[in-house]
Order: C-alpha cells, then structure tokens, then sequence
C-alpha cells in the first residue's frame, strides 16, 4: 500500500462540514427542477435523505469511468499537479468540498498503482472504473458495510477475469487479480471508517434529561450502637478513676 495514500486530507480545514448537498456522488446531473410550493401534508422531515440513484449491478465496465482515449492521456501526464487536476476534471458539479478531495486522491493513487502494475489501457480503465463504481455504491448508502463492499468489487473483478461473453471478459491473470484483490483491502477497506467519516454526513443528536436522584430504601442508619457503647467505656473509665482517688485518702 502507498504510505502517502489520501496524505491530503490534513491540508483541509473543513472537516466537520454536514451539508447533505456536499456529500453525495452524482452519475448525471438532473435538469428537473422541483416546485417549491408543498403542502404541510406533502412534507417529510428526515434527518438523512438517501440518493435515489439505482445500484449499478456488477457488469463489464472497462470504460464506465474513463474514455480509452482519456486514460491514455491521463497515464501520459506526468506532473502530479497536473494529473490531480485532469482527474478532477471529470468531476460534476458535486461531491464538494472534503468528499471530492477524497475521490481525486483515491483515484490518483489506484492510477499510480495501475502504473507501477505495468497494465495496458484496457486494464487500466478497468481497474479505475472498478473503484469508482464502487465508491459510488458505498457512498449512497448508509447500509453498506466492508463484507457487502468486498463482495461487490469481487463481483466487478469476477467480470473482467472469467472468458464467459458477454457476462465477463478475461482481462487479468491469477495473479493480477489477486494483486488487485489485495490492493482494494489495503487501500479502501482498511481506510473504510475515515472514507465514511469524509464522505457520509456526521450528526450528533443531544437531548437535554435531568436524571432524578436514585432513592434508597430499606437501609438503616448506622453509628447508634457504636455511641452508646462508647459512652459506656467512658463512665466505666470515670468509675475507676474515682476509685484509685478513695484508694489514696486511706
């Protein structure tokens, strides 16, 4: 795993933004415009409204995120500022903000990966939309969790490693897709809970409750009975003391 994986995210300050708008991935920009005139009865009051984007079921995606002629410029680009910036270019209008820091990152570090791996474009726009498809179906839902996340990027590999058309291509070899496998843990499933963190609205719901104090029954009070027996010690201690005084006037 890349250790400088996602390294700029402290180089933000927004890390405790919790407009809805920011967080959610968009696949196409909607034209509708909705009324703003709605009856009290119309009216739903939620806490999180999740996206109504349908879930992308696995499928052969070699080109879902990328064009082939724009990974083939986005592998040629050197400079990394430059390769940050044709990455976010491809963005819509939305996420904003800290989650569209973490997709540019997350995307340039599986690009270096697919680099380093020496894949050939089909490869490489494959592995790229893999993620993608993926993060999307993390990030519009609040019920995934890291097994049903595993499982879907299995099913995504599955497609592009099985010679079965047009239901899957064999792309990768056995050993490529264990690399890819082993790739996907470390870098996302391992960095899960700061992916949701970043990229899922936080809420924090506090209610004011008084507790009432707790009342103790049945118990009884204790030190009478050590009090009189002092008080008895006492008088036996000035008993005896009166004593050795007659005892000295004989």
């Amino acid at each position: 795993m890349n250790p400088n994986a996602f390294d700029n995210f402290a180089l933000n300050d927004n890390k405790y933004e919790i407009q809805i708008e920011n967080y959610q991935l968009q696949q196409k920009e909607s034209g509708s415009l909705e009324s703003d005139e709605h009856s009290m009865e119309d009216e739903e009051y939620l806490a999180y409204n999740e996206s109504k984007l349908p879930i992308i079921e696995p499928h052969i995606c070699t080109w879902d995120y990328m064009t082939k002629s724009e990974v083939k410029t986005l592998l040629e680009i050197k400079r990394k500022s430059r390769r940050r910036k044709f990455i976010e270019e491809k963005f819509s209008k939305k996420p904003k903000g800290l989650p569209r820091i973490l997709f540019r990152e997350l995307i340039y570090t599986v690009t270096k990966f697919c680099k380093r791996s020496n894949f050939n474009l089909e490869q490489t726009g494959a592995v790229l939309s893999q993620f993608y498809l993926t993060h999307v179906f993390f990030t519009n839902s609040l019920n995934v969790g890291a097994e049903k996340l595993y499982e879907y990027f299995k099913e995504l590999q599955l497609c592009h490693s099985l010679p079965f058309p047009p239901q899957s291509i064999k792309l990768f070899n056995l050993e490529e897709i264990k690399n890819i496998m082993i790739y996907f843990c470390k870098l996302y499933l391992r960095n899960l809970p700061i992916i949701r963190f970043t990229s899922l609205p936080n809420f924090t719901l506090r209610a004011n409750y008084e507790l009432e104090p707790e009342i103790l029954l049945g118990k009884k009070k204790k030190g009478k009975k050590g009090k009189k027996g002092k008080k008895g010690k006492k008088k036996g201690k000035k008993k005896g003391k009166k004593g050795k005084g007659k005892k000295k006037k004989k």
